[in-house]
């Protein structure tokens, strides 16, 4: 797939390029698109120039609309702005203009999306040498409109691109084989193999190279080039603690962790629950401290505490200042300390 692309130059500018390469053309653009400027996102039913098979430049929409269509205004040419390799043979959106009007597109490079989980990364693909970029195409016209429109053909991406996309334009070097076959006037039928021999997808390393860029491009108004500068990590993201409270900067799984302890090996009471053959209770409510006394007055004070009478031994909550009276069990436990304590206390004495 190819859905963007970028032209870094100035009509003019690729003339003059053409030129340079040896290029045999006639310019045919129309007064109203020869000012057309460098793009660094140019996106389907936008207008760029194309190189066509009869050598000729022309401006042309990208986003092929049949030459057979009677009501331009109901056509979605954003839906044709690829064409599969596979099916050009057997369709009939594709048989005539591969038949009889051939072009390439040529470019600076090209965008594809990396799909990782739900997210889409872009990559930018260009040459080394950062020369022109030919991508192979058709175009037809509507003759009552006049109006030309193009589309780029893809193939199954080759092994070393799949990581990327599953497919990929067809790049065509100036002056290859299967450009020479591609633009030859003469070709007016094609038979499936025929085409799968020329218009294959290949990724020389030694000539293109790729690298992640901003997902601005992704919108179609953002422009400039920026757009295929190298996307570059916010450091601030590296070192920025999880925010609990705000999550403006970045998704809660984008922030890396830095916390100093393993939350796997820290353990609520939700988790040792779940653990078995381990029981869970309740914490008993703190008991006073208790305060060694020595000799007899150590003796006269349990005394006094086991002859107290029943009310005196009420005690009062603090948060409602209501009287709360010990159960039966409580106070035979307290009686039976304090004789415990008295028996010690004498056996101290003697």
């Amino acid at each position: 797939m190819c859905g963007r692309y970028a032209l870094d130059c100035t009509a003019g500018q690729l003339d003059q390029r053409f030129h340079e390469l040896g290029f045999q053309f006639e310019n045919n653009r129309q007064q109203d698109t020869s000012g057309i400027q460098p793009s660094y996102n140019v996106a389907p039913t936008n207008t760029a120039p194309v190189y066509t098979h009869h050598k000729k430049v022309r401006d042309m929409k990208w986003g092929l609309i049949p030459h057979w269509v009677k009501d331009v205004s109901k056509s979605q040419p954003y839906k044709t702005f690829n064409a599969r390799c596979e099916n050009i043979s057997s369709s009939k959106m594709w048989t005539a203009p591969s038949n009889y009007k051939r072009c390439v597109v040529p470019a600076s490079g090209y965008y594809e999306w990396l799909t990782k989980g739900k997210k889409k990364i872009p990559y930018y693909v260009t040459r080394k040498d950062r020369e022109v970029m030919f991508l192979a195409g058709m175009y037809d016209r509507v003759e009552s409109e006049d109006l030309y429109t193009f589309t780029i053909i893809t193939a199954p991406a080759p092994s070393n691109m799949e990581w990327l996309h599953r497919r990929m334009p067809v790049v065509l070097n100036w002056r290859s084989k299967q450009w020479d076959t591609w633009l030859d006037e003469s070709k007016t039928q094609w038979n499936q193999s025929e085409l799968k021999e020329v218009l294959q997808a290949q990724c020389n390393e030694d000539e293109l190279e790729w690298w992640q860029v901003s997902t601005d491009v992704g919108k179609v108004s953002n422009n400039g080039k920026y757009l295929i500068a190298p996307a570059k990590a916010p450091i601030r993201d590296l070192f920025k603690k999880e925010d609990k409270t705000s999550t403006s900067l970045a998704k809660h799984e984008d922030i890396p962790s830095f916390t100093h302890e393993n939350p796997s090996a820290v353990k609520h009471d939700s988790d040792v629950e779940k653990i078995p053959n381990v029981k869970v209770e309740e914490a008993e409510e703190d008991k006073k401290p208790i305060v060694r006394e020595h000799g007899e007055d150590a003796e006269k004070g349990l005394k006094e505490q086991l002859s107290k009478p029943k009310s005196e031994k009420e005690n009062t909550s603090e948060s409602g200042g209501q009287k709360h009276e010990p159960s039966s069990a409580k106070r035979k436990s307290e009686k039976q300390d304090i004789t415990q304590r008295l028996r010690a206390t004498k056996r101290a004495k003697h």
